[in-house]
Order: structure tokens, then sequence, then C-alpha cells
């Protein structure tokens, strides 16, 4: 069906439960609760009733708190109703006896069918380009010819508009293989005066915005200036920090930060030599929600 399933284990610690599912929670779209019933449970009654999965109602709690609304809930038949988290959300569990465990998963693809879940709608931010993602354009500080190499940042998530937006570059690893950090200074969004930027969602006919990777002037293409944001920045001395100079190969990892989504982090090789078309700027790796 196209969709990136995570199936949780159980965790021992409170260490395993944040750094794993707390965070595969955190990163997905959608939740199938499947309450599987466990020993019987002693009550005043002639009904022989169950306890829920203990692990499954852990991970429903987390995913209330964490405000993923698309769920599908599933409870095998004799399991306490109403029991646990169950209490306090309104899951609309549907029934399975216990004989027919073996045809659950094609109901739970009927269900996903049903409800029109889709496998490109993402709970994340992701840092791409395209070869063509660049723009000559006469820069007036300068009063010279330069070309802004642009990295398109996309709200994969379907509904939501991602909130001040605001991005940094990471790290450089040289070619010489020393990696390096750099202090937090703001990069400049395309067309924006200000630090931040409003990604709109996936149902939009845009739903992405472009940030200055680096720029160059067409006189000296083997320099490469870090688009870091003119307008908020009072140091001089930062042009010179955020400057690399070729030719070589170069990887830069650049990461963006949001009021409502989990950071978002990629990296980039950068190829350049002593023209502007010896100028390669790829994808090398990127991740959603780093956090």
């Amino acid at each position: 069906m196209g969709f990136d399933p995570y199936i949780a284990v159980e965790q021992q610690s409170l260490e395993g439960l944040k750094e794993s599912i707390f965070q595969r929670l955190r990163e997905s779209e959608y939740f199938i609760f499947i309450d599987f019933k466990r020993e019987k449970l002693g009550v005043p009654s002639d009904e022989v009733v169950h306890r829920g999965s203990l692990f499954s109602h852990q991970e429903l709690a987390i995913a209330a708190f964490l405000n993923i609304e698309d769920l599908i809930a599933f409870q095998e038949e004799g399991v306490k109703k109403d029991d646990g988290i169950l209490k306090f959300i309104q899951a609309n569990c549907i029934p399975f006896a216990s004989q027919d465990r073996h045809l659950l998963p094609d109901v739970v693809v009927g269900k996903v069918v049903e409800r029109g879940w889709k496998p490109n709608w993402r709970n994340e931010l992701m840092l791409v380009r395209e070869d063509k993602d660049y723009e000559d354009t006469f820069h007036v500080p300068a009063e010279k010819m330069s070309r802004f190499y642009h990295i398109k940042v996309q709200n994969l998530h379907k509904e939501r508009t991602a909130r001040h937006c605001v991005a940094y570059l990471e790290s450089v690893e040289y070619p010489t293989g020393e990696r390096e950090t750099f202090e937090a200074v703001e990069l400049k969004w395309k067309g924006v005066i200000h630090s931040y930027a409003t990604i709109p969602p996936s149902s939009f006919p845009s739903p992405f915005r472009y940030l200055d990777g680096f720029f160059v002037f067409h006189d000296s293409p083997n320099i490469a200036y870090i688009g870091i944001n003119p307008f908020i920045i009072d140091f001089s001395a930062y042009r010179d920090r955020f400057k690399l100079e070729g030719p070589g190969d170069f990887k830069l990892s650049y990461v963006v930060f949001s009021e409502n989504f989990s950071p978002a982090k990629a990296t980039f090789e950068l190829q350049f030599g002593n023209s502007l078309d010896d100028i390669k700027f790829c994808t090398i790796h990127g991740e959603g929600d780093v956090a």
C-alpha cells in the first residue's frame, strides 16, 4: 500500500520509551490500535472478562498525547470494555473474534482503504533540492551578478501549516575530511527579510518554501557564501566565517526548526571548481524529525 509501518517493540526503560516509541509515534501520521486479550480478570460476575494489552494501551496514550487524530482501533472479543485509556477517548473499537485473528490483516487493510489514508502524507518537514533550484540575480550590495542555490523545504503534512520555521547551517565537512560545526546564525528564506517562514500543508498547491543554501558571484565561482540573513545580522565578520573556498568537494548539513514540527535535517554535497558549470549541489541524505 506504500506505507512505511512501524511496529513498536516493548521497552524496558524510560530512555528506550522516549527514544524509540515516542519518537516514532511523533513521526507518524496514522495510528492503528489492536487490543488483544491477555489474562483473565477476577470479576464478581459470571461473564468471563480478560485484560487488554497493557503495552498497546501505553502506545495509545502516547498517540493521544501527540494528537494523532487518524486512528483505527480494534479490540478482541472478551476484553474488558472501556478499560485503560479507552475510558478517556472515543476510539469506537471494531470487535473481532479470537478465531478470526488470522483475518485481521485483511480487515485492517480494508479499513485503511475505507478511511482514505494516503502514504504520501507525513507529519514532517523535508529538505530536498533539484538541479534547477538556483537563480541568477543582481547582487545589489556587491553590484555584480550572483547565483543563489536554493534548498526546498517541503511540508508533507496533509493539513497542518508549519509555523515559524527557522533554518541554520549545522556543519561542514571539508575536502580534508575535517568536520566543523557553526555558531547558530539564521539563514535567509527566498524573498523574505525576517528570519522565519510559514510553510503551507501538502494540500496547498505549493507546500514548500525555498531557503538560500549559498550563493556565488559570477566572477568568482570558486567561493561559496552561505546564505545567512543579512537583514538581521549586524556582525560583518560572519560573511568570512560562513565562506567556503574551492575548488573541492564539501558536505553541508542544514537543519530547520519549526514551532509545531520536529526539526528536519539534510546533508548536501557541494562540488565546485573554477566555473559556474562546475558547481554541483545535491542531496546526500535527509532526515525528517531528528530531535
